[in-house]
């Protein structure tokens, strides 16, 4: 009699289990708000003020920034996810004059957009610059990563940490969320088991995370401009106009650590 009692309790159990599996719900379309936060003191004094080649005007304008400027700058973004395409932007805000005054020393693009897509595995930027815009399209950059053991809970979905280089060289942090499945995140940072809804990068003194996921079922366009005449390029090709043009002045090592920002 007890060992049929027994059978009786691990059926139920059983069949409990796969009961919660089958209403198990793992989106796959959705909309992120991401708050990013900026560390702009940190990131002026140690890519600026420690630079014996400064000049006395640049000192001038980046001690200003230093002393007047806030202490980080805070920008929010969402990320448009559906199936296997993701669109990362910027949500347009009116912003403090101080923030105004230190946008030039940001080493993120901030009103860039970046379209993903997994099944072909490109990507499209667009990237403005002044006036002009610029569109990169190109094959999805590699991200070598490393999980661990640690755990945070991001807008209400736990998620695991994971280590990871990319452009061969930068260090970042990621969470990503295991219940949605798809491997996109901010920017072009991606290539997890999960939509990621963290990144720290230490390099460009940059924490972003998730504060909001809303579920929908909006799909998402791969169409970044309305401007006719910008045509899509290569990224070698966008990395050649932007030495020749805008960043024509910066020396070898500064223009690489600008472009850092620029395909990150």
């Amino acid at each position: 009699m007890k060992k049929q009692i027994l059978v009786m309790i691990v059926l139920l159990c059983l069949s409990i289990t796969a009961i919660q599996a089958q209403h198990a719900y793992f989106p796959s379309s959705g909309t992120v708000t991401f708050e990013r936060k900026f560390h702009v003191q940190n990131y002026l004094k140690r890519n600026f003020l420690n630079k014996p080649d400064l000049d006395t005007w640049d000192k001038l304008s980046v001690e200003n920034a230093v002393k007047n400027g806030p202490v980080e700058v805070i920008t929010h973004h969402t990320l448009k996810f559906y199936d296997t395409e993701t669109l990362f932007e910027t949500v347009q805000e009116d912003y403090p004059a101080n923030y105004r005054n230190v946008s030039w020393y940001n080493p993120a693009v901030a009103d860039s957009k970046t379209y993903m897509d997994f099944k072909n595995k490109e990507f499209i930027k667009l990237l403005p610059f002044g006036d002009e815009q610029l569109l990169m399209k190109d094959s999805l950059p590699t991200v070598k990563w490393k999980y661990t053991d640690e755990y945070r809970n991001i807008a209400g979905y736990d998620c695991r940490r994971a280590n990871g280089i990319i452009q061969d060289s930068i260090y970042v942090v990621a969470f990503f969320a295991g219940q949605i499945p798809i491997s996109g995140g901010p920017e072009l940072i991606h290539g997890l088991p999960g939509l990621i809804l963290g990144i720290s990068v230490p390099v460009l003194n940059i924490n972003m995370f998730a504060t909001k996921v809303e579920i929908t079922n909006t799909p998402v366009s791969n169409v970044l401009t309305k401007k006719k005449k910008v045509v899509a390029e290569s990224k070698a090709e966008i990395i050649k106009k932007l030495k020749d043009t805008v960043y024509d002045w910066m020396d070898e090592k500064d223009f690489k650590k600008r472009l850092q920002s620029v395909l990150f």
